[in-house]
């Protein structure tokens, strides 16, 4: 799941970067910063998960 949204920022960021014509929209916007933070809160997880086992 975090994966494709991960894909997703990256077309996105392609997008944004190459087309002239570009406009995210506000929703676009606030789901790609969702996306994010939720991606933050997965790495945060895995490091506090690491440290604790070793």
């Amino acid at each position: 799941m975090i994966g494709r949204k991960i894909s997703q920022a990256q077309r996105i960021r392609e997008d944004s970067d190459y087309d002239d014509d570009y406009e995210p929209s506000l929703e676009k916007t606030q789901q790609q910063i969702n996306s994010a933070e939720e991606l933050v809160k997965l790495v945060e997880e895995y490091i506090n998960n690491y440290y604790e086992k070793n």
